[in-house]
């Protein structure tokens, strides 16, 4: 069974309170996007889990594919064996969700393939004791996110909007981030003036200029004043006629939003030979 595990963008992300959990409450706005990695289950009669992959370093128990089905074999006795396979095609530690894709499609087709029966609420419960963003990949739908990642509400229209992603080349721990966050001696959501309802009601009223006018992620800033190469990307996106660009997640991907196909890709082509990673795609 051959899969597309897409990627997300966030384009909005308010982070909250840290909880005792170390989790801590957000507030986002995400969507699915047209880059994917592929994804395969193969089922096997012995009672094993392995995980193989064009890239070596996903070929462990760390991977979150992995962890997703161990954690369903372990808690539903399953004495079957599975073989995912997994084309990386997302960049790691870049804040656009790939790991926690994969493992969203590692619940979902298990589910299926194992006969677990699990409803989809219990299956987000599971997914966001994985990873914060798993819930999300679960629906699959361009929804709010709130709580620590688990309150998942679909919006009522979505929108395709045509985005570059420009990655530098930078992992970023997503724990690191969140630490970097917390030590802020400034509040640095207290200078957000943009509001998450508007947002939605420009995503549900299809109003790209709308949308791209209320973009917004807390990580910026940081992301901005630790990595100089974040603030020229962003310049280079306004110089090549993007609407508005930010952080997706934690970063450091950034992605640049356009008016139209054409736009997007004449500034594509003009960034690609300036970055190691950039990608013209779609929101869905």
């Amino acid at each position: 069974m051959l899969l597309q595990s897409h990627a997300k963008v966030n384009l909005y992300l308010k982070i909250g309170k840290k909880l005792k959990s170390g989790y801590h409450n957000i507030q986002s706005v995400m969507q699915p996007i047209q880059l994917h990695d592929n994804i395969s289950f193969e089922k096997l009669s012995e009672d094993a889990i392995i995980v193989q992959s064009n890239n070596p370093d996903l070929e462990s128990k760390g991977n979150l594919a992995y962890k997703a089905a161990s954690l369903l074999k372990e808690k539903f006795k399953v004495k079957e064996g599975i073989r995912i396979n997994i084309e990386k095609t997302i960049p790691m530690s870049a804040g656009l969700g790939g790991g926690s894709s994969n493992a969203a499609n590692a619940l979902v087709t298990l589910n299926i393939l194992w006969g677990l029966k699990i409803p989809q609420k219990r299956l987000i419960g599971i997914g966001a004791g994985i990873g914060s963003d798993v819930p999300f990949f679960i629906v699959g739908k361009t929804a709010l996110v709130e709580g620590t990642g688990n309150k998942i509400k679909p919006l009522r229209k979505s929108v395709s909007l045509n985005i570059v992603l420009v990655n530098p080349g930078i992992k970023v721990s997503t724990s690191w981030a969140y630490r970097q966050f917390d030590k802020s001696k400034n509040n640095l959501s207290s200078g957000n003036k943009k509001n998450v309802k508007d947002l939605v009601n420009a995503i549900n009223k299809k109003d790209i200029k709308k949308i791209s006018e209320n973009v917004y992620n807390d990580f910026d800033a940081i992301m901005e004043k630790k990595y100089k190469i974040i603030k020229e990307i962003k310049t280079n996106f306004r110089k090549f006629g993007a609407l508005n660009s930010s952080i997706s997640g934690s970063g450091p991907t950034v992605i640049g939003i356009f008016d139209s196909i054409y736009t997007a890709r004449e500034a594509y082509f003009k960034l690609k030979d300036m970055y190691p990673f950039v990608f013209l795609t779609k929101t869905f």
